[in-house]
């Protein structure tokens, strides 16, 4: 166990770690639209490897929505088809906004996220609608996957993020709802946490710092 005091620079995973979310309800709103055997739709959407191709900005937004519309195989306009796929974006605590504001007094705090950006857009709107600023100035930097091409876990993506951060790996904390890529985070030389379902990422911290009983950090 390395000791908590060497880390300097914390990067967060978004969904599922400081953005709530819940995918099954796109399901649910298409279903609602009229989309029969949205199991079947989904399989294939998956077989096509749509959702990939689009959080790594191989697909387009326009190129994602029509995609959508063809496995669905009924006519929805556009705004329905983002209505849909956000509705899986729920709400970001103002605890965990408050968590944010503290760490950046003792480290530097980063995001790397799988996203995409029609999601992007919607939830930092989100954002700034409930607490009345702007979610990526909580951040020195956000390390998006639509804009670098590539996706968790793909190891690439982390050392991108070291390199373009000026980070170093073995004073970085990376944490993430997927055990599979905070698994790769460590791979790349880093400290990571993989953050259980039953656990809320405030538990980790105590007066703006890493808490001292850590010995969570998974390495």
């Amino acid at each position: 166990m390395k000791n908590i005091d060497s880390i300097k620079n914390i990067i967060f995973d978004l969904g599922g770690v400081l953005l709530n979310i819940e995918p099954k309800y796109t399901g649910k709103a298409l279903e609602d639209m009229g989309v029969k055997n949205m199991a079947e739709v989904h399989a294939r959407l998956l077989e096509t490897k749509l959702y990939q191709r689009f959080d790594t900005g191989e697909c387009s937004p326009s190129c994602f929505r029509e995609e959508i519309r063809k496995a669905c195989g009924i006519r929805l306009t556009d705004e329905q088809v983002d209505f849909a796929w956000n509705a899986l974006l729920l709400d970001f605590p103002a605890p965990r906004a408050a968590l944010l504001h503290e760490l950046r007094q003792n480290y530097r705090l980063f995001l790397l996220s799988n996203t995409n950006s029609i999601h992007f857009d919607s939830y930092t709107k989100t954002f700034r609608i409930a607490h009345g600023e702007e979610m990526p100035g909580l951040f020195e930097r956000l390390f998006l996957s639509y804009e670098m091409g590539v996706h968790k876990p793909d190891a690439i993506i982390y050392e991108m993020t070291l390199k373009t951060g000026n980070l170093l790996a073995e004073e970085t904390l990376f944490i993430d709802d997927v055990l599979a890529n905070a698994e790769a985070a460590v791979k790349a030389g880093m400290l990571a946490f993989h953050l259980a379902e039953s656990m809320d990422i405030t538990e980790l911290f105590k007066n703006g710092k890493l808490h001292p009983g850590a010995e969570f950090l998974y390495m």
